[in-house]
């Protein structure tokens, strides 16, 4: 084994290119779930877990999770990012009169059990379970909240790629400012 010199992540190239794969696909996790930033957490540990139970170019057919236990995994339990869940209280914690479920938003797999990771919006909490339905039809955060919340990594609208061309600084900085979000409402899952 080579080791890398000391503040120099150029030299470990395998694992810079995975860490950007992985924070792409956070992105792209958070944007199309209409999640907050402060979820990148969670979205990376699906990303991860999702990607080793996943054949690869460099593995195929095995999966890295095959390669390393000896053993092919589920992946039954996949469900999408960001959907409405549905979690289920117990008949021990609510009377006959109480809401048998508690709404939430689906962030992730169980890390040491079989389940779930759910956010619930109203206890702003984040639950491991497997007493849940998740529908994969209805995104969480659009059913929870009404919209997905244009967040600073939003796609801009950009009349022509080449207004950019051939502009200095100043100039530059004048575009950035006409330039209008897009409404993202029009391009995510309904």
């Amino acid at each position: 084994m080579e080791r890398t010199s000391l503040y120099t992540p150029e030299q470990n190239g395998i694992a810079e290119k995975f860490n950007r794969t992985a924070m792409d696909g956070v992105r792209a996790m958070l944007h199309d779930s209409g999640l907050q930033p402060k979820f990148w957490a969670e979205a990376l540990l699906t990303f991860v877990n999702v990607k080793n139970r996943c054949e690869h170019k460099l593995t195929s057919p095995l999966t890295p999770i095959e390669i390393w236990s000896g053993f092919k995994p589920s992946v039954r339990h996949f469900r999408i990012f960001g959907s409405l869940a549905y979690v289920h209280i117990p008949k021990i914690k609510r009377n006959k009169l109480q809401p048998r479920a508690k709404l939430g938003i689906l962030v992730g797999y169980s890390l040491r059990t079989k389940g779930y990771r759910v956010f619930l919006p109203n206890e702003n909490k984040v639950i491991e379970t497997i007493h849940v339905y998740i529908d994969e039809s209805k995104n969480g955060v659009r059913s929870l909240f009404g919209k997905n919340k244009q967040y600073e990594y939003a796609k801009f609208n950009l009349n022509s790629v080449n207004e950019f061309e051939d502009l200095d600084d100043s100039n530059c900085t004048k575009l950035l400012d006409k330039l209008s979000p897009l409404d993202i409402e029009d391009w995510t899952r309904k």
